[in-house]
């Protein structure tokens, strides 16, 4: 079956007649002439992921509207917030921008970004994952509209399991499941989970501690996100789960302080060497391309409760097209086209059930979005996940207990939430 996904997605990259430029792809339509609707240039950033899309996207993009001329800029994640921050203050943003729905807050609180609510008025908000499209808005005011969403599941190593005699996980399956699973799959050299704990990878890191806080039943913040709760006896009950896998029970790899997913979770699962990881469906690509790996997925155990990721496309504040840039936006949120252009999991639940997303595959993360949750939309968001991440290394490398940490993190997030002036 997956050799058959892959080609349905490769299916779906048209290869287009369009021109490249040194800065990216761009269509070879002239500027429309005077018109009173929408016309001229956009430049699109999205992620490096979007390259081999970008031919499709151009094809579709030029038979549907050739009186605006699109320039598309895929761009290696390392650094890429950093970048666009610097075009906006630098007042030479492009005019649409994809950004992860976890910036949003911090962006929009810098006044980055321009509010979309024309189009969020128009949208037909049931047929989108509802974490992504609640973490495109900050203070109530809609600034990106979802393009991608991203549950997260656990990717299990079949083979790890048959050796040592488990039956695979189900949905019902429970924290103390996972965890008496993970102790008998550490068996020579093998370990039972993997995951990412070190600030280089910050989305990755978050997967698995928020899970786990969510799951034991406690949070980040309160309900209306004006207060600190991580050090309630809940989340302390989750971070102490998260940190012990690795201090207690050693069912984690050596090294877990530092691991990112991509660089040491994904090749230790590829050698059968750990039997579980917790990840989003984007991880398909790398291990369908690795015919030897036998895997499976399953819900996130107890309560499901799972960071809802994804993608959003903004308009920058000084962006030099903003009208025709909201054409484009709207153009690509049509559920056919975010079906077929996508390359990473579509945000509108319409698009999910059509090819290729509709294959039995992608059934876990299709099921996982229903528990799925944003992690906070605070204009510091990105300053407390930085020290929450940074504190939770502090227990696994024994310099902090799990209540230490949190009573830490409780004090810095208060203080990061308290009004400047």
């Amino acid at each position: 079956m997956r050799p058959r996904l892959r080609r349905a997605i490769a299916a779906t990259a048209v290869v287009a007649a369009a021109t490249l430029t040194v800065t990216g792809y761009t269509s070879s339509t002239p500027k429309a002439t005077a018109t009173s609707k929408p016309s001229g240039a956009i430049t699109l950033w999205v992620g490096s992921w979007w390259s081999p899309k970008v031919p499709a996207i151009m094809t579709a993009w030029h038979k549907a509207h050739p009186e605006i001329t699109l320039t598309i800029n895929p761009t290696p994640i390392n650094g890429y917030l950093d970048k666009f921050t610097a075009s906006a203050l630098g007042g030479s943003p492009p005019d649409i921008v994809d950004l992860d729905v976890s910036w949003i807050s911090s962006a929009a609180n810098q006044h980055l970004l321009q509010p979309l609510t024309d189009l969020a008025k128009t949208a037909d908000v049931k047929d989108y994952a509802p974490g992504p499209w609640k973490a495109s808005q900050y203070k109530g005011v809609q600034y990106g509209m979802p393009d991608r969403s991203s549950s997260i599941a656990v990717f299990y190593n079949k083979t790890l399991f048959d050796k040592a005699g488990l039956a695979y996980p189900r949905n019902d399956w429970t924290y103390s499941d996972m965890l008496t699973d993970a102790r008998k799959l550490t068996v020579r050299g093998s370990y039972g989970i993997g995951y990412a704990a070190d600030l280089s990878d910050p989305a990755n890191a978050m997967t698995l501690i928020s899970a786990s806080i969510w799951g034991h039943g406690g949070d980040f913040l309160n309900k209306d996100q004006t207060k600190a709760v991580i050090n309630s006896p809940q989340a302390v009950a989750g971070i102490a789960y998260w940190a012990e896998l690795y201090t207690k029970y050693h069912v984690a790899p050596p090294g877990t302080p530092g691991f990112s997913t991509t660089r040491d979770v994904l090749p230790l699962f590829e050698a059968n060497q750990v039997a579980m990881f917790a990840g989003g469906s984007n991880n398909f690509a790398t291990l369908d391309a690795l015919p030897k790996v036998k895997y499976g997925t399953v819900l996130m155990p107890g309560n499901h409760a799972n960071d809802s990721g994804g993608y959003t496309m903004a308009v920058p504040v000084g962006a030099k097209n903003p009208a025709a840039a909201k054409v484009f936006i709207q153009w690509f949120q049509q559920p056919k086209n975010m079906a077929t252009l996508m390359n990473r999991t579509p945000a509108r639940l319409s698009s999910l059930a059509m090819a290729p997303w509709n294959a039995p595959e992608f059934d876990t993360f299709t099921k996982a979005l229903k528990y799925s949750r944003p992690l906070p939309s605070v204009g510091s968001w990105t300053a407390m996940q930085t020290d929450i991440i940074t504190d939770a290394q502090k227990v696994l490398v024994g310099n902090a207990t799990p209540k230490q940490a949190a009573d830490t993190m409780q004090s810095q997030m208060t203080a990061l939430l308290a009004p400047k002036g």
